[in-house]
């Protein structure tokens, strides 16, 4: 049974009236671990909260500071916004009432007023917003910490999504370009980043990218950077690899490194096996091709691996037609 988490955020990302895309899905997919953990981490204390009472709640924020942190004269703004999140948590875990969140509203607006020009302040209000369906006032939150801060990863990201939410393919590419720019060693960015620039290949065209051919090579760039910095992360291997398959001019010894790193770390290996026969098919590797195909348990693939085989004993049927030396020049 799914998370009442999970749930919560299809309704939150997705566009109105709409199924979540492959990008959402994603995401909440991610957003969905996070919660899921913060519920871990916090089941033992939420325990012992009242069943109401918004300074039971805040109890929870002084958590987050470190005996260090509570020492000091003054806490700051990390300090503060980590405490505010914290107690948020708490209320969304408890699914807490409007009242109880109005005044969650209020500790945001107080720290963004004590610290004016911290984009990070800027960035955790927003996500309030927005956790809140106050999508508006969401985006013109993150728009205020890009102004004060160009270069956070974590805004554009969000900007990212907002855009393509409402089907701005090219602000979102955009803003996804500037995030993995800004935090190149974060996977999450360069799949989002790519998965934009492969839904959206024939609308990004620019001068570095003439066509979808150019755009889909900068996709396979980013799917495989992605799968690169979290190797285990099976959904991005899978990505990575499938995209092989549509590129015009594909690589495919580098695809079957990609499948057969995909086949190590995946849990259903049926489906690696059938993709690694079909790579071996293209690179003319018939031995290994059959072998990857007789490997293959579930009788759901029991139709393709037949036509497999087909294919591939009727090629080895094919008799090679002997070269025709060229006459001798004059």
């Amino acid at each position: 049974m799914e998370s009442r988490w999970k749930e919560y955020w299809k309704r939150v990302l997705a566009p109105p009236g709409a199924a979540p895309t492959v990008h959402y899905q994603h995401l909440v997919n991610t957003i969905h671990a996070s919660q899921l953990r913060a519920e871990a981490n916090h089941t033992s204390w939420q325990r012992q909260l009242p069943a109401h009472g918004f300074l039971a709640v805040c109890l929870a924020g002084l958590l987050a500071f470190s005996p260090a942190s509570a020492r000091a004269a003054e806490p700051t703004a990390r300090d503060e916004l980590a405490a505010a999140e914290l107690m948020e948590t708490a209320l969304l875990a408890r699914q807490a009432g409007l009242e109880d969140m109005r005044k969650m509203e209020t500790v945001y607006a107080g720290l963004v007023a004590k610290y004016p020009k911290d984009a990070a302040v800027r960035n955790g209000q927003a996500e309030f917003f927005w956790n809140e369906g106050k999508r508006d006032r969401a985006v013109e939150t993150w728009q205020a910490a890009e102004q004060l801060d160009p270069k956070n990863a974590v805004v554009l990201d969000h900007l990212g999504d907002c855009h393509l939410g409402n089907g701005e393919a090219k602000k979102a590419a955009g803003y996804y370009a500037r995030a993995t720019a800004s935090a190149p060693a974060n996977p999450a960015y360069h799949y989002s980043y790519a998965n934009v620039a492969y839904i959206f290949r024939h609308e990004l065209l620019d001068v570095d990218h003439p066509d979808a051919a150019a755009v889909l090579r900068l996709a396979l760039h980013h799917f495989g950077e992605a799968s690169r910095l979290e190797p285990l992360n099976i959904e991005y291997a899978r990505a990575y690899a499938e995209t092989f398959y549509t590129m015009p001019d594909p690589d495919w010894p580098t695809a079957l490194q990609a499948w057969q790193h995909f086949y190590e770390i995946t849990p259903g290996k049926d489906f690696a096996l059938l993709n690694l026969a079909r790579v071996h098919m293209k690179l003319g590797h018939k031995p290994q091709a059959r072998e990857s195909l007789s490997q293959i348990k579930s009788p759901e693939y029991d139709r393709i691996k037949t036509r497999l085989r087909e294919r591939i004993e009727a090629e080895a049927a094919i008799p090679s037609i002997p070269s025709i030396p060229e006459p001798a020049r004059q």
